[in-house]
């Protein structure tokens, strides 16, 4: 950039080249960037890194990471749910719980997940579990019939994602029933086939939601549109618009 078009690397520039080493796999690379830039790596940078490390299964990059990002934004709840994360994926439940108290003495809150969708002019809104809404029990119904024919296709619940040391089943019992998951349960149920099925969520999609919808699409042959804190995903026929990187 300097030698031919004179151009000197500002702090994005960093960041984009560290996404992309992330993206390919190149994580001890994109480590080495961050190491060696000329400047202090703002949250973005860390941000790069920390899902490229998620997608990519490198728990102690994303934890050096998430840390890194808490540093400089000690109230931003978002990064204590990864950080949990990471560490529930390895069963470090001690280092889970250390998080939570941490998240307590900082008094920060973690955002409730909720999760949207229109259906004749009228917003449904769902959050995890929930049992109040009417069509509740077609819902479940439904999710549960769903659930065997995504087995058969080869989904398997990523239980890992539970940052809870709870049994198996019980872990599979609260993934499958995850706001996302309700809203697309009650478009299929009542979006006439040929209609895209459009979710909007609070938060980022969860791994095991996304991998979930994947499978959805692909079985029941639809359209589905989620727009979640990070970007729109489109689903169908077993894939998403997102490369599963988001």
């Amino acid at each position: 950039m300097e030698q031919v078009y004179d151009i000197t690397p500002k702090p994005a520039h960093y960041t984009c080249v560290i996404d992309l080493l992330g993206r390919a796999g190149r994580l001890k690379e994109a480590q080495a960037l961050v190491e060696e830039m000329p400047f202090e790596p703002d949250p973005t940078t860390w941000g790069a890194l920390l899902g490229a490390s998620r997608v990519h299964h490198e728990p102690e990059i994303g934890k050096w990471a998430a840390e890194k990002i808490l540093e400089l934004e000690p109230n931003n709840s978002g990064m204590y749910v990864l950080l949990s994360n990471i560490y529930a994926s390895y069963g470090k439940w001690s280092d889970v719980q250390k998080t939570r108290v941490l998240m307590g003495e900082r008094r920060v809150r973690k955002v409730p997940g909720f999760s949207w969708i229109e259906v004749k002019n009228k917003v449904h809104t769902f959050s995890v579990g929930d049992s109040a809404h009417p069509e509740t029990k077609r819902i479940y119904q439904f999710l549960e019939e769903l659930d065997l024919k995504m087995k058969k296709a080869g989904y398997v619940s990523a239980t890992e994602m539970v940052l809870h040391d709870i049994e198996e089943e019980e872990k599979v019992h609260m993934l499958r029933y995850h706001s996302e998951r309700l809203a697309v349960a009650f478009g299929i149920l009542n979006v006439p086939f040929g209609r895209p099925i459009r979710v909007i969520k609070n938060l980022r999609v969860c791994e095991d939601c996304h991998n979930a919808i994947k499978y959805i699409a692909k079985i029941e042959n639809r359209l589905i549109i989620l727009r979640d804190s990070n970007r729109f995903h489109h689903f169908s026929d077993g894939s998403c618009s997102c490369g599963d990187y988001w």
